[in-house]
C-alpha cells in the first residue's frame, strides 16, 4: 500500500503479480481482520499515530503483528558519526527506542529487535547517497558545497577511509513489534 501515485507505480513495477493499493496508515483499503502482519519501512514517523493504530488494529487478525522498521547508519562508528555531523543527518536509533513506547490499547507491549549489517560502497557512492537526502537537496548551494567539501575531506583523511577503494557502511536496523490483543 502506498499513498503517492508515482511511488505506487514504482511499487507495482517492482512487484509483478502483486497489487499496489492506494491508501495510507490512517485509511487502509482492506476489510476488518484480514492481515497477519502490517510492516512499515521508514515511514512510521509520518503517521498520525492515534488514527493509524486504530486502523492497523482493525485490519489485523487477533494475534497479528504490527512492526515498524528503521534502517539507520550505525553512528556508534567514529567515521559514520562524523558523516552524520557533516551532513546533519542525526541519530535516529535512540529516538526510536525512546520515542515509540506504545501502540495503543489494541496492542500488547512493544518488543524491540536490533540487527546489524553493512553495505559496501565506493567513496563516490557515499557522496551520491548523501545527494539523495532531503537535507542536502533542500540546502542552499553554498551549504551543499560545504557539505561536499567536508565529506570529501573525511573520505580522504579519516584513518578508516583514506586510500580505500571501497568502504563498509555499517547499519543498524531497529524493529518494533507488537501483537494485536
Amino acid at each position: 500500500m502506498e499513498p503517492d501515485p508515482a511511488m505506487r507505480a514504482q511499487l507495482a513495477a517492482a512487484t509483478p503479480g502483486l497489487t499496489a493499493l492506494a491508501g495510507g496508515a490512517e485509511s487502509v483499503p482492506l476489510p476488518d481482520e484480514v492481515a497477519d502482519a502490517v510492516v512499515v519501512g521508514q515511514a512510521y514517523h509520518w503517521f498520525d499515530r492515534e488514527l493509524a493504530h486504530i486502523e492497523i488494529a482493525r485490519v489485523l487478525r487477533p494475534g497479528g503483528t504490527f512492526a515498524p522498521i528503521w534502517n539507520m547508519r550505525d553512528d556508534r562508528v567514529d567515521w559514520v558519526a562524523e558523516l552524520g555531523r557533516i551532513a546533519h543527518l542525526g541519530d535516529n536509533a535512540g529516538n526510536v527506542i525512546e520515542r515509540y513506547t506504545d501502540f495503543g490499547p489494541a496492542f500488547e507491549p512493544i518488543e524491540l529487535g536490533e540487527f546489524y549489517h553493512h553495505t559496501t560502497l565506493t567513496p563516490d557512492d557515499i557522496v551520491a547517497m548523501l545527494h539523495t537526502r532531503s537535507y542536502w537537496l533542500t540546502a542552499p548551494a553554498e551549504r551543499r558545497a560545504t557539505i561536499d567539501q567536508e565529506l570529501r575531506e573525511l573520505l580522504a583523511t579519516h584513518p578508516e577511509l583514506a586510500g580505500r577503494e571501497t568502504v563498509e557502511l555499517p547499519y543498524r536496523t531497529m524493529v518494533l513489534r507488537a501483537r494485536r490483543r
